[in-house]
């Protein structure tokens, strides 16, 4: 087997990593390219046929991988995720938390209760409880590292967007409280902050394609981004070439957030 010394492309030789939300867009570009990189990728979502298609893909590659179908607003779900992930392979060394939704954007008036609960039980509760259980497990191993998906929207607002911009904000506060506590325990976390990317959830926020093409044009890239660019920063925040680095949200907004 070659090591990750003498094959740098293969720095995460080994290592397990979960990553949610994988059966699409940033989740799946980012299970690909950890197992590229020589992880054992554990891919959870709710689309278990895509799950299938996803390790099927990385194991006729050459990889491992194992697919759990998880809804990660669900803690008995997540409990299982990690106990299937420690039981295949022993450990838990990468968590990608990436599972998440858009939700409605309306005015904030016009969101509802419900609307709330449909933003805030994946996009905050999950990732409370995936960092919890999927976090234990790191501590007690004595290393492990959390990427967490915060969006641009993490820094900055919308109008319409109320409620996903408030779940992200939460999702940046928990990285950085996380890292704090757990820095010196050998775990580390850090949160990933996408701008537009062409995946299927913008297209689900603008009426069309040009409309969101439109909004990308505004940033110092002038396009959207790829999943394939932020799963090669996931990769980098997983791996040692990090490793002095915890409870930062990393920008790749095309310049964005900056024009």
């Amino acid at each position: 087997m070659t090591s990750a010394t003498s094959n740098p492309t293969r720095n995460l030789q080994d290592r397990v990593a979960i990553v949610t939300g994988a059966s699409s867009g940033i989740g799946r570009a980012s299970a690909l390219e950890l197992a590229t990189r020589g992880a054992r990728v554990v891919a959870a979502a709710r689309r278990q046929p895509e799950l299938e298609q996803l390790v099927a893909e990385i194991r006729e590659g050459g990889g491992e991988a194992l697919a759990v179908r998880t809804d990660t607003s669900r803690e008995r779900d997540i409990e299982q995720l990690v106990a299937a992930t420690l039981a295949e392979y022993g450990s838990i060394d990468i968590l990608f938390n990436n599972a998440g939704t858009e939700g409605v954007f309306a005015p904030l008036l016009e969101q509802t209760a419900e609307t709330y609960d449909q933003v805030f039980e994946p996009n905050v509760r999950g990732v409370f409880l995936m960092m919890k259980h999927a976090g234990r497990a790191m501590l007690e191993q004595g290393s492990g590292t959390i990427v967490n998906n915060a969006s641009m929207g993490g820094l900055i607002g919308f109008e319409n967007g109320a409620l996903y911009i408030a779940s992200k904000h939460a999702v940046l506060g928990m990285t950085k409280t996380a890292a704090l506590e757990w820095y010196r325990s050998g775990v580390r976390v850090n949160a990933l902050c996408p701008g537009v990317i062409d995946t299927a959830m913008p297209g689900r926020i603008w009426p069309s394609a040009e409309a969101m093409q439109e909004f990308a044009r505004a940033s110092v890239a002038g396009r959207a981004g790829r999943p394939e660019e932020m799963a090669k920063i996931v990769a980098f925040l997983a791996s040692d070439d990090a490793s002095f680095i915890s409870g930062h949200g990393l920008v790749a907004d095309g310049g964005y957030t900056i024009a």
